[in-house]
């Protein structure tokens, strides 16, 4: 498992640069001031990698789990969960879950169902919560504690490479504390923050199992 979700983040952060280098040539951002420029752009580079990520884990999902179920990935980019659940994204950076149909209340009382149906979330597969803030221990806990709160199969928790600083360690140590117990598979990724995306590629990336 570890070995396949390095493969499948190296693909998310390649498809993720590729999308920022088209960004960077886009008339869009040509008209940005320059001072603001690299915030945008950085901000820019963190969405794409959650796009890439997201999109990238339900196609592995839907090509390697039971295919009779329907898995659909929840993300703030995504606009196809809105049509039936009147959201993008479901409480994480990234849900990617297990859908199940059911009939409305109305219909429960017909033999033969006339309405639309309506979809829910049976199981998660993967929760995915993402912080590239440098040397910021609270937001890092922050994010570490939505997954500690959340129920799923395999949950991922991102923060940037920071070569040389202890709150690598440090960042271990408290996903370990805070899912004391967890009977998920908790994985710890460390990729290049975007103002480094120049200077570094996907093989920088680092992938550690916490459980």
């Amino acid at each position: 498992m570890k070995e396949m979700l390095y493969k499948l983040c190296q693909d998310a952060f390649n498809e993720a640069y590729k999308q920022s280098n088209l960004y960077q040539q886009s008339e869009e951002f040509k008209e940005i001031e320059s001072n603001k420029s690299l915030q945008i752009l950085h901000a820019q580079r963190s969405r794409y990698w959650i796009e890439s990520l997201a999109e990238i884990l339900l196609v592995y999902i839907r090509e390697n789990y039971i295919q009779e179920h329907e898995y659909s990935a929840f993300y703030r980019g995504n606009q196809e969960n809105r049509k039936f659940l009147g959201l993008n994204e479901f409480l994480f950076d990234i849900v990617v879950a297990r859908m199940r149909e059911f009939i409305t209340a109305r219909d429960s009382q017909n033999s033969e169902p006339k309405f639309e149906k309506l979809k829910a979330i049976e199981q998660i597969v993967w929760l995915v919560e993402s912080e590239f803030q440098l040397k910021n221990s609270k937001a890092l806990l922050i994010d570490m504690n939505k997954l500690a709160v959340g129920k799923a199969k395999n949950k991922l928790f991102v923060m940037s490479l920071d070569i040389g600083s202890n709150i690598n360690q440090w960042a271990e140590k408290m996903l370990s504390e805070l899912t004391k117990g967890d009977d998920a598979n908790i994985y710890l990724a460390k990729i290049p923050h975007p103002a480094n995306w120049e200077k570094t590629t996907s093989s920088d990336i680092l992938i550690l199992q916490i459980s």
